[in-house]
């Protein structure tokens, strides 16, 4: 990967941490706005459809909408070790024929990775520095539905963001986490023939659903 921002996530996001979100997934299942996202994707009807899911982590998305009968899933993901936990959940559940996985920056990626008919950024958008192309490139493969969860654009959750910031400074590491802003975000997915259907919010999160007439 060529993305600093990207191989920071690698760095940070190791084998430890990612055996540690799985064991989380498989105690208490998917996350308060997750669950969110997943029932607005669900009310949109998931049954047959493919899922392009961009920085997936453990496969929540992919394994709870495979459940509600979803055909296909491609996970892209810039973390080697999630990727991993990903797929011994795949494995476990028996989702392994259905799933691909493919490792590394999606903005990269992207010329090579098909359209789907849903499209989800998990907290995957504020992990990005450059907006304008992870959500310009990822909207424009949905077919159907594009469903994003990314932090509010106000001051408390840049507050918030500030020391997780400071401590990848003071480690040295690349990545960091950004709040851009709704109104590019939600302007770049709308250039891209969406409109807005679902949008709430749960602390310093948002969680917008975006359709195709």
């Amino acid at each position: 990967m060529s993305c600093p921002q990207c191989k920071g996530i690698d760095a940070f996001l190791d084998a430890r941490e990612a055996q540690w979100d799985l064991a989380r997934y498989r105690k208490k299942g998917p996350d308060k706005t997750t669950r969110m996202l997943l029932d607005a994707v669900k009310a949109e009807g998931v049954e047959g459809r493919s899922l392009l899911d961009i920085g997936g982590g453990v496969g929540a998305i992919q394994h709870e909408l495979i459940a509600a009968g979803l055909a296909s899933a491609v996970s892209v993901d810039a973390s080697r070790a999630h990727i991993e936990v990903a797929r011994q959940e795949a494995e476990r559940r028996g989702h392994t024929g259905r799933i691909q996985a493919r490792f590394g920056d999606f903005v990269d990626l992207a010329p090579e990775v098909e359209a789907a008919d849903i499209v989800t950024l998990d907290r995957v958008i504020c992990c990005y520095h450059d907006a304008e192309s992870l959500v310009g490139l990822s909207s424009a493969r949905a077919k159907s539905v594009y469903a994003v969860v990314y932090p509010r654009d106000n001051w408390l959750s840049r507050l918030l963001f500030r020391p997780m910031n400071t401590l990848f400074w003071i480690m040295r590491m690349t990545g960091r986490v950004y709040v851009h802003p709704t109104s590019v975000v939600e302007a770049l997915v709308e250039g891209n023939g969406l409109r807005r259907t679902y949008h709430r919010k749960s602390g310093s999160w948002q969680v917008a659903v975006f359709t195709r007439a």
